[in-house]
C-alpha cells in the first residue's frame, strides 16, 4: 500500500538506485519529473540536485505547491460526477543514464489525502467523528472495532456507495407521468422538496444525486437511519458475516465433522447492503416499480 501524506505539504521520498532485479546501478546522471494520478506532468524533467556518482539512493523533495489536490464545494451541483475524487497521487519518475548511455527508469509513488476525507453529503452520510459516535449506538461491530482509521474511512466510502443504490420513497422526484402510466396525473409531474434540481430527469430514489446542501435538508430521522446503516455496512465490509456471505453464494448445507447445518434451498435475494444495514432503513425503503400499459 502506498504511503500517504497530507495534501498541500512538502514530501521527501528516498528512491534506491537498484534495477528490477534488485541489483545496484551506477548512473552518471539522474533526472526526475513528477506526474499526478492522471499522468499529467506536475514537475518537468529536472536534474536531481546534489547527485554524485556512486550514491546508492537519491532523495527528491516535492514542494507543497506541487502537492495540492482538487477540492469540491459542498454546494457543487455535479455531485454525481465527483464520486470519490477526494484523494490525489504523485509519481516521481527517475531517468538514470550510465556511462555507456544506457537508460534505466525508476519510479516511486505516494498518496495525497485531504484533512477531512469523509465529507457529509459528498462521499459519506457523516464525518469520521460522527461515525465514531454513531458506532456507540450499534451493538456488536467487530469489523469496525478491529480496524484502523484508514480502513474504516475506506469502508465508509464503500458503504455509502452500496446504500445509494437502494430506492428511497422520500426521493421519488420529478417523475414525468405519461398517459401510458398507471400513475398518470394531469399535472404531468410530481416534485419532492428534497431532490428537485431540475425537471428533465427521473431520479426515482437515487440518493447519490443529492448535493450536500440537499442532503442536509432531508428529515433528521432519515439522516440518522442512513448514518447507522452506513456504519453497520462498513462493519460488514471490514468483517463479513461468514454465514450471510456463504448464503449469498448459494450455500445449502454446511458440514463440519458430525455437525451439519441445513439452509433453505432457494438462494436469498441479493441486495446492495447487508441485512443489518437494511434493517435501519426499512421504514424508508420502497420496492415498488412503475408499470406501463401497452
Amino acid at each position: 500500500m502506498m504511503q500517504s501524506y497530507l495534501a498541500g505539504t512538502a514530501v521527501t521520498v528516498s528512491i534506491p538506485l537498484v534495477d528490477d532485479s534488485g541489483d545496484p546501478i551506477q548512473p552518471v546522471s539522474v533526472s526526475y519529473r513528477v506526474v499526478d494520478q492522471t499522468d499529467t506532468q506536475v514537475v518537468p524533467s529536472t536534474p536531481v540536485p546534489g547527485y554524485t556518482q556512486g550514491a546508492t539512493y537519491v532523495s527528491i523533495t516535492v514542494p507543497a505547491s506541487n502537492n495540492v489536490i482538487q477540492t469540491f464545494s459542498t454546494s457543487d451541483d455535479n455531485v454525481g460526477d465527483i464520486d470519490q475524487s477526494t484523494y490525489g497521487a504523485r509519481t516521481i519518475q527517475l531517468t538514470c543514464v550510465d556511462s555507456l548511455g544506457n537508460t534505466t527508469m525508476l519510479a516511486a509513488s505516494y498518496v495525497l489525502r485531504p484533512v477531512d476525507i469523509l465529507v457529509t453529503g459528498l462521499n459519506s452520510f457523516q464525518s469520521y467523528a460522527q461515525a465514531q459516535l454513531t458506532r456507540m449506538y450499534i451493538a456488536n461491530a467487530p469489523g469496525w472495532d478491529g480496524a484502523d482509521e484508514d480502513a474504516r474511512t475506506a469502508a465508509m466510502i464503500e458503504a455509502r456507495d452500496h446504500l445509494v443504490q437502494l430506492n428511497y420513497y422520500l426521493l421519488n422526484t420529478n417523475v414525468n407521468f405519461g398517459q401510458d402510466s398507471l400513475n398518470y396525473i394531469p399535472e404531468g409531474q410530481y416534485v419532492s422538496q428534497y431532490a428537485a434540481t431540475n425537471s428533465l430527469f427521473m431520479f426515482n430514489g437515487m440518493l447519490g444525486l443529492l448535493t450536500p446542501e440537499q442532503f442536509s435538508q432531508l428529515p433528521q430521522r432519515f439522516i440518522i437511519a442512513l448514518q447507522k446503516a452506513q456504519v453497520a455496512e462498513a462493519d460488514y465490509i471490514l468483517a463479513p458475516d461468514p454465514i450471510e456471505s456463504a448464503r449469498q453464494q448459494g450455500l445449502v448445507v454446511d458440514s463440519i465433522g458430525q455437525t451439519k447445518q441445513m439452509f433453505r434451498g432457494a438462494k436469498p435475494l441479493r441486495l446492495p447492503a447487508c441485512r443489518k444495514a437494511m434493517s435501519y432503513l426499512s421504514y424508508f425503503l420502497t420496492n415498488t416499480k412503475m408499470i406501463g400499459r401497452a
